[in-house]
């Protein structure tokens, strides 16, 4: 049985494949570089005001996003 992916993998493999850092992502989104680290451990979900954002930034679907986010 496949795992289940979560929006922390989604958006941490999205930024890490366009080599991006943490600090280049926060700055397009707005918010600060803990925040996206914070996204990408699971330690917190983004609004979705900055789930719209990070994806427009990341060029990822945020109707699967949000999926993702309902699930955690």
């Amino acid at each position: 049985m496949a795992r289940k992916p979560q929006l922390k993998t989604f958006l941490r493999e999205a930024r890490q494949m366009r080599g991006w850092t943490l600090q280049r992502v926060a700055d397009q989104v707005g918010v600060t570089n803990a925040c996206i680290s914070n996204w990408e451990t699971g330690k917190s979900i983004p609004r979705a005001h900055n789930l719209t954002a990070v994806c427009k930034v990341l060029k990822l679907s945020v109707r699967h996003a949000r999926e993702l986010a309902n699930r955690s």
